[in-house]
């Protein structure tokens, strides 16, 4: 069965955390679920960090909740809930009122009677009797002039419960003289509040003067006007004669200023409306008011604390700290702000973004201070620029001065150490081969830098010379040596922490093979010429045996006999000089 929304239950606030949390509640019977809206005085309540709203079912009914946490004297005002569905529509309001009146939680005291002085027809006995309202039940000291009244055989001091929250209050002095004549004070005081009753006692029973202490008409208050930018304290009294007021923020007094304006009006006979106007509020104007209400016959004390949110306040240039071990800047801003706001860093139009180099620490220093810093760890050269912060909250945002970056902290010199390397070892080879000579870092370092020398001359890389280096191992090759290439070699290694270096000496011999190999070509030539010597030998005698076998032919012509002696003698001269030559070489 379908039901038309019902409000069971005017919506009731209950307040929490010291009044810092407050519940709106209201139960509501409708079916279907109805679709709950919140008002503040006409502005719909949204759910935001500070606002949450709920519903429960239970059955046929649902319980709707509107939570307000941090509350400040702007959420004062008139609140409605309206409950819809299909079948219709429901509402109820509600106000909130920041003052110091009755409540559940309790109120300060105030007197509801005119202090009276009531002797006994003997005189030997007078009663100060006050009558107060106070909850919770308050603590009551009596003082003659400045003078606290304490008990004593000659003096009674009593409180009597009359009624709830109602209490009577009396002074009795035995046997009264001279001496005890004078102005009495009675002090009331609970956490909500104080007030005090004055009273003059003359022995010689002088007629009481005319009129009453102060007593609240209208509680005291606070409310915001103008959309924040007036907050108003106020309250009404009954008074005879008129009152002096006097403001209290913090303990000290509040005076008039551009922004501070004190008011007493009277409204009707006896009565005055007294009331703080404060401007342009800010976070310094939070903290506890106390308006002290005074005449002759009475003072009356209300508190009332005051919360003010607005959007932060930037008053002061960033400032740059540098940390230079640890190659850090630090760009540091104050902010006021009741509670911690958002904060986004700027390097020029840039928001700065939190990695592993750069943190936004927020820091609260004071109520309501906070100190906002950008940490920028291993600065390099791209850091330098212009940084400005943006700091947030519900209320608006607020931007502070740039500020430059220009100097980044010195690099710290690296720490390290110089090159070990191993010993070279002297090398004895034969020309032609190949050697090579090495040498190894003990711990690898591509960044060291090597170089060979032959005696005093650097190496350069050449057909004969071949130089490596993997950052272990350098190797100097020489390809095919000669004996110029005989001679002390020298390598260096060096970093920035230093460097070691090693020699050694290459001996270089002649190859043993080339020498045998000319003594065989020698004996070998001379078995030629011996050779060559027995051919010619050979030669000449059988030219000899030619001949004579000729002259034997031509024996018998003369002339042919004196030729062949001329050809003879020219032969054997021509053997002779052979002979002699080949001995001569």
């Amino acid at each position: 069965m379908a039901l038309h929304q019902r409000l069971q239950k005017k919506p009731s606030i209950r307040q929490e955390e010291d009044g810092k949390r407050l519940l709106f509640e209201c139960r509501i019977q409708a079916d279907p679920r109805p679709v709950v809206t919140w008002f503040h005085n006409t502005t719909p309540v949204s759910e935001s960090p500070r606002h949450k709203l709920k519903i429960d079912k239970d059955g046929h009914s649902y319980f709707a909740t509107l939570e307000i946490t941090n509350v400040t004297v702007e959420d004062a005002g008139k609140y409605k809930v309206t409950a819809k569905n299909e079948l219709g529509e429901s509402n109820a309001t509600i106000s909130l009122n920041f003052d110091s009146g009755d409540n559940a939680a309790g109120f300060a005291p105030s007197f509801i009677e005119k202090p009276k002085i009531i002797p006994n027809e003997s005189g030997t006995l007078i009663t100060m009797k006050c009558k107060c309202k106070a909850k919770p039940k308050p603590q009551v000291t009596w003082y003659r002039g400045t003078s606290v009244v304490t008990e004593s055989s000659k003096i009674s001091i009593n409180i009597t419960d009359v009624e709830e929250d109602i209490y009577e209050l009396t002074l009795e002095i035995k046997d009264p003289s001279a001496p005890d004549g004078g102005t009495y004070r009675c002090h009331v005081k609970n956490e909500f509040g104080e007030s005090n009753a004055n009273l003059n006692l003359n022995i010689e029973a002088e007629p009481e003067p005319e009129g009453e202490g102060p007593t609240f008409v209208e509680k005291p208050r606070i409310t915001s006007h103008q959309g924040g930018k007036l907050v108003v304290m106020d309250c009404k009294v009954r008074a005879d004669p008129k009152p002096t007021i006097v403001w209290y923020r913090e303990g000290k007094v509040v005076s008039e200023s551009t922004k501070i304006k004190i008011v007493v009006e009277k409204v009707e006979e006896a009565v005055y409306y007294i009331k703080l106007e404060l401007k342009d509020p800010d976070m310094d104007d939070s903290g506890l008011y106390k308006c002290n209400i005074k005449n002759t016959l009475g003072e009356l004390n209300a508190n009332l604390t005051l919360n003010i949110e607005i959007i932060p306040v930037i008053k002061e240039k960033p400032k740059v700290i540098k940390i230079i071990k640890k190659r850090t800047v630090i760009v540091e801003c104050k902010v006021q702000s009741k509670f911690a706001p958002q904060c986004t860093w700027f390097k020029e139009a840039d928001a700065v973004k939190e990695d592993s180099r750069h943190t936004v620490h927020i820091e609260q220093v004071n109520d309501g201070e906070f100190n906002v810093k950008l940490e920028i760890n291993e600065v390099i050269k791209e850091d330098k620029g212009y940084y400005k912060l943006v700091a947030r909250n519900e209320k608006g945002e607020a931007t502070s001065q740039s500020v430059e970056v220009t100097e980044l902290p010195p690099e710290e010199k690296p720490k390290g150490e110089k090159p070990k390397i191993s010993k070279l070892t002297n090398i004895t080879i034969e020309e032609g081969r190949s050697v090579d000579f090495i040498s190894t870092l003990k711990i690898v370092d591509k960044t060291v830098i090597v170089i060979w020398y032959k005696n005093t001359t650097v190496i350069k890389e050449s057909s004969e010379f071949k130089m490596t280096f993997d950052g272990s191992t350098a190797r100097l090759t020489i390809s095919k040596c000669k004996l110029s290439h005989g001679a002390t070699y020298k390598i260096v290694m060096k970093n920035e922490f230093g460097e070691d270096e090693s020699s050694a000496i290459l001996t270089v011999k002649e190859k043993k093979e080339e020498q045998e190999q000319t003594v065989e070509n020698d004996k070998e030539a001379e078995k030629k010429e011996e050779v060559n010597w027995q051919n010619t030998i050979f030669f000449t005698l059988l030219t000899t045996q030619q001949i004579i076998f000729i002259h034997s032919a031509l024996l018998s012509s003369v002339f042919l006999k004196c030729t062949f002696l001329f050809l003879v003698f020219e032969f054997l001269q021509i053997f002779t000089f052979s002979i002699l030559f080949y001995i001569t070489a």
